[in-house]
This record gives structure tokens, C-alpha cells and sequence, in this order.
């Protein structure tokens, strides 16, 4: 005769082996749980793909008029010298005008034109 405890290892079955509303409550929640949670990270994760593009704010450019010396040589290009001649070459009517100053090229020009200014009729900050 077969004794109780082998009686209860024959009828212990495998989840796979239960019929659905055999599975005991606590498993079934925590699958519940476990798709909750893939669920969220899908969702977030395709909202972060999927949101609208920012729009990028333009940095303010250096005014060639009123620039200081350190505004100046934080330009690509341009040094402690060039600064300084910059600064005695005031005023500018146009971001053009940059090339009268000596060491300053169109290439040097074409590289800080999106970065400096020039407002025209504007007095400069060192004139009285």
C-alpha cells in the first residue's frame, strides 16, 4: 500500500500541467504584475522615441560693437591680439566689415558669421 507522502508527490503537477483556474491566485498576480510592469517600460520607452522634436534655442551672438574682450576671444579664432584690434576697429556697420580688421579672412569670417553681429547706426560701447 502506498504511503501518504508518495499519495501527495503523485499528484503535485507542473504549472504548465494545471488547467488555467487550477494556477494558485498568487502566481496568477504575479504574471498579472510581471506584464504590468514590460507594459509601463514599452510604453515609456516608446514615448521617449516617439515625442515631437524640441525646438533648440539659438544662442545669443556676440554684438561686434559692444563685445568685451573675453566675449571676444571665446570666439573660435580668435585671441587675446585679435581681440584687442577688433575692439580699436570700432564701430561696424555689418558682420562684413570684420574682414578690414588685419587676421581676419573669409574663412575666419564664414566661421563666426553665425556666431557674431553687428547692429548698424548703433554706437559703440567705448565712444562717448
Amino acid at each position: 500500500m502506498p504511503s501518504e507522502s508518495s499519495a501527495r508527490q503523485s499528484n503535485r503537477r507542473t504549472v504548465a500541467e494545471m488547467m488555467p483556474h487550477e494556477v494558485p491566485w498568487s502566481w496568477q498576480a504575479l504574471a498579472i504584475l510581471a506584464l504590468a510592469i514590460v507594459g509601463i517600460v514599452v510604453t515609456n520607452e516608446s514615448a521617449v522615441i516617439h515625442r515631437p522634436p524640441t525646438e533648440l534655442v539659438e544662442p545669443a551672438r556676440i554684438d561686434l560693437n559692444f563685445g568685451t574682450q573675453e566675449q571676444l576671444e571665446s570666439l573660435p579664432g580668435i585671441g587675446p591680439a585679435l581681440a584687442q584690434a577688433i575692439i580699436a576697429d570700432r564701430p561696424f556697420a555689418s558682420a562684413e566689415e570684420l574682414t578690414r580688421v588685419r587676421g581676419v579672412g573669409l574663412k575666419l569670417l564664414e566661421k563666426l558669421r553665425p556666431l557674431i553681429q553687428a547692429a548698424p547706426g548703433r554706437r559703440t560701447a567705448d565712444t562717448r
